[in-house]
């Protein structure tokens, strides 16, 4: 008896070839989805051009846009928080605020960006489009293999040192063979281009971090991290939290607003993971009910209802498409209706 073919390669593009201006700008603020909050003025928005071309696996998404020069805003702890991108500048500049610091990337920089943090960020392109290939995956993929996290977010390796051009170069040459890779060959490279990546910026995130405090231990990133730790655990909540880091109440809520307060993101990550879990293959014998207990909902019908709120589809029916998916080609399939870069990006595993 032959085994199923492993899940395939997934695609989004977006490359309207007649479309108004106006309605581009929607359809591309559309496909990056929750990742970034997309501003820009009437007139630019009038003269918008733009594309964008994404492959997805269930471990790495890579991203290839051509847009208009936009300003793109991140808070921590939106969509797709726990990912890491790290972002080749092909054409145009990139300036802002990564945290609390300053950034710069100029052509052929690359920057490593930490989504469980803020960004802002102006784009400008002298000759009118900005150029960016972006590798996504998620944290816990990356941050083994460096020395100093708190100094990764906002980190621009410049075109111009070794590392930057050996980065830059790895990675136009994954995007452009991207459409034509087996979803083996895929998650391969881009786990030998992350760990060609964390090894080469190591010289150069010793020195950032030279001199930067450490955080204070009830950081939204060391909170969080506890939580992503502890998620299984019955006992999970707002006070066994504030009890294993000192604080109260309502300390740790003004630290969780920005995600709506600690239940509210506890709720969160649980159906994310619950998610990944009943799409997995791995676990496509193990019960959606079992699933559901284990990540510390009670009720099975109250976190079906939530489920179904979030992603559109019961978490059965969202099994079933998942095993449909394996029956596909092993090749890059376009995406299906409500797929977007937010959702492949929320359900990335680690």
């Amino acid at each position: 008896m032959g085994s199923s073919p492993p899940p395939c390669l997934r695609r989004l593009r977006l490359k309207p070839e007649d479309c108004a201006p106006t309605e581009l700008f929607v359809q591309w603020r559309g496909a990056l989805g929750g990742v970034f909050e997309v501003r820009a003025t009437p007139s630019e928005i009038a003269a918008f051009r733009g594309e964008i071309d994404v492959h997805a696996s269930a471990r790495y998404v890579v991203s290839a846009s051509r847009n208009s020069p936009l300003s793109l805003v991140r808070r921590s702890a939106s969509a797709a928080e726990g990912r890491i991108a790290i972002c080749l500048q092909i054409n145009g500049s990139a300036t802002g605020l990564a945290g609390d610091g300053p950034m710069r990337a100029d052509p052929g920089d690359v920057m490593f960006v930490d989504l469980s943090q803020s960004l802002t960020m102006r784009q400008s392109a002298p000759d009118g489009l900005v150029d960016v290939v972006t590798l996504w995956t998620v944290r816990d993929r990356i941050l083994p293999l460096v020395s100093d996290e708190n100094a990764l977010h906002g980190l621009v390796v410049k075109a111009e040192s070794p590392a930057g051009a050996i980065i830059g170069s790895t990675m136009r040459a994954f995007v452009e063979s991207a459409p034509k890779m087996r979803l083996t060959d895929f998650d391969a490279i881009a786990e030998g281009l992350v760990a060609l990546a964390t090894k080469s910026i190591a010289p150069a995130l010793a020195r950032a971090g030279e001199g930067v405090a450490p955080p204070p231990l009830a950081s939204f990133v060391i909170v969080r991290r506890y939580i992503d730790r502890k998620l299984a655990s019955p006992d999970l909540s707002a006070n066994s939290i504030a009890a294993e880091f000192g604080l109260s109440r309502a300390s740790l809520y003004r630290l969780f607003e920005p995600a709506g307060g600690i239940a509210k993101y506890i709720r969160k990550v649980r159906l994310s993971r619950a998610y990944q879990e009943i799409t997995s293959a791995e676990f496509s014998n193990r019960r959606i009910g079992f699933i559901a207990y284990q990540l510390g909902f009670k009720n099975v019908s109250a976190f079906s209802r939530l489920f179904h709120e979030v992603y559109g589809v019961t978490p059965g029916e969202a099994r079933e498409r998942a095993r449909q998916t394996v029956a596909r080609p092993e090749y890059a399939v376009p995406a299906q209706p409500g797929e977007s870069l937010t959702r492949w990006l929320d359900a990335l595993i680690g």
